[in-house]
């Protein structure tokens, strides 16, 4: 069993101790969406192990079933939920294979608002402390002696990072309880009452290809060294979207596109992750290739100096591919397909479309530009809208489908998932405000997120689920910078354990 391997020496000394030890026995489990068997099998063992009732749905959703302890023995039940799957992202140098290697942790110490803070996070890959800490949590509770507790349902859902299936797919005899604590909030001292719904836009190009001309070269424009980020909580922060940076520079008014064709478009990743890096082929006249590289190398420079605070080491690189090695590059798509498609992709709106008129400083809407991928002669593109507004992503997404399918686009909708509106009356929030204020002396704060949170599902699949979503630091989620505050995860675990303690009835 996992739980008899020595803790990770990143871990040592960390409380609480129950936590870390369940976190450093996920974290050694490779868990991509859709591929959260290995993980799923460990949580039904320690079940096994421990005597407690383990279900598993027709996706792969699991329940694991702890009788009531102490003064929680004759509650009625309480559902502590996370998600088993991690975005897998890397830095470009690192070797890691997510598909079967542990993730390899590191304690650092930051400075952080004005103070230096401990925090762990990995080595060159995302951390997983979305959502291993949530799901590490839960299995304390249930596995802590001296902590009293209704009959828990530990839910671990599938899928999450990717589009919500495993949610989505749940149905409502599968969860006794009709209150809920959901793990995967990233803020100490916040507790979530709402989110944002989404849904992802996919548009399709068919390129048609010619042959090169004889004085034809390959060029390579390169915007990389974002800091990326989380396309829900990071938004507003103005971060760089390489995507949209690198259409900036190929349509930037200084740089001509005659005798200029693409090739291929990649960048990104996942629609719910801030682009960190986008390249783009290009065949060029040689004749205009010398003036096309210095305007592109002009167009980043002010780039630079844009992004001097918030993203410092972007970086624009121009490369010409050897002469031996042009087979290697598809042939040009056509003068008139490649300016379309660059002019569709520029009128593509990144970043905060709207800001709520009820909660000051709440995103209403967003739009984030995910990923651009080139396979043989098709170029996709993906972005995904969110919105607590009613109505807001349809209007959106109508208005960025007729620009596209202007370029000969086959655009398509996916992966919707609903928002969740706030009840601040409801009995579990009056309770997790009186737990967390008697614990440390100062009001928790009540807040929706521009996220989304499987709470929106949930709730809109099990009639008369009450919920609640809260969590520690974690910083940069989505990236391989992400972090979470070691201080922050003890914080966490007091309010938690404390408000289940309460919920004992």
């Amino acid at each position: 069993m996992a739980s008899t391997l020595k803790l990770d020496p990143a871990l040592e000394g960390l409380e609480p101790i129950e936590l870390w030890r369940q976190f450093d026995a996920i974290r050694r489990i490779p868990r991509p969406s859709l591929h959260e068997a290995g993980v799923r099998t460990h949580l039904v063992e320690l079940a096994c192990e421990r005597g407690w009732e383990s279900h598993m749905d027709e996706i792969g959703n699991l329940i694991l079933r702890v009788p009531g302890r102490g003064r929680g023995q004759s509650s009625t039940p309480l559902a502590i939920q996370g998600h088993l799957d991690m975005v897998c992202e890397k830095r470009p140098e690192v070797v890691h294979d997510f598909m079967q290697d542990p993730i390899s942790l590191i304690r650092d110490r930051v400075e952080f608002r004005g103070r230096e803070r401990d925090i762990l996070r990995a080595e060159g890959t995302t951390l997983g402390a979305d959502n291993g800490i949530g799901c590490a949590a839960g299995l304390a509770i249930a596995l802590t002696p001296e902590v009293d507790h209704p009959p828990l349902e530990l839910l671990f859902t599938v899928d999450e990072e990717r589009g919500m299936s495993g949610a989505m797919a749940l149905t409502p005899e599968f969860l006794r309880a009709r209150r809920l604590l959901n793990f995967d909030a990233e803020a100490e001292g916040h507790v979530y009452l709402s989110c944002a719904g989404g849904r992802e836009l996919h548009a399709k190009w068919e390129l048609d290809r010619e042959e090169r001309c004889s004085d034809d070269i390959a060029l390579r424009v390169r915007v990389s060294h974002l800091r990326g980020g989380h396309s829900g909580v990071d938004i507003h922060e103005g971060r760089g979207n390489a995507i949209e940076l690198l259409i900036q520079l190929l349509t930037a008014p200084e740089v001509e596109l005659e005798g200029v064709r693409l090739s291929t478009c990649n960048g990104g990743g996942r629609p719910n992750a801030i682009p960190r890096e986008a390249e783009t082929w290009l065949w060029c006249a040689r004749a205009h290739a010398q003036r096309f590289a210095g305007a592109i190398e002009a167009a980043g420079r002010r780039l630079r100096d844009r992004f001097a605070e918030i993203d410092p080491e972007l970086s624009v690189t121009v490369e010409e591919l050897p002469a031996a090695e042009l087979d290697a590059v598809p042939g040009p798509v056509a003068a008139v397909t490649s300016r379309a498609i660059l002019e569709s992709l520029a009128q593509q709106s990144n970043g905060v479309l709207a800001w709520s008129s009820v909660i000051p400083g709440l995103v209403e809407s967003s739009n984030n530009i995910g990923s651009i991928t080139t396979e043989g002669d098709t170029m996709t593109l993906v972005c995904m809208a969110r919105s607590s507004k009613h109505g807001a992503i349809e209007a959106f997404q109508e208005r960025c489908e007729r620009s596209l399918e202007a370029s000969s686009a086959a655009v398509s909708f996916c992966h919707a998932f609903p928002g969740w509106e706030a009840n601040v009356d409801a009995e579990l929030v009056q309770r997790a405000q009186g737990v967390y204020e008697d614990l440390f002396g100062r009001p928790v704060k009540l807040e929706a997120i521009h996220a989304g949170l499987e709470c929106g599902v949930l709730g809109d699949r099990i009639p008369g689920l009450e919920m609640i979503s809260f969590g520690p630091d974690i910083f940069d989620a989505h990236t391989p910078n992400e972090s979470v505050v070691t201080e922050s995860v003890t914080n966490f675990w007091h309010f938690a354990k404390g408000l289940v303690a309460a919920l004992c009835d």
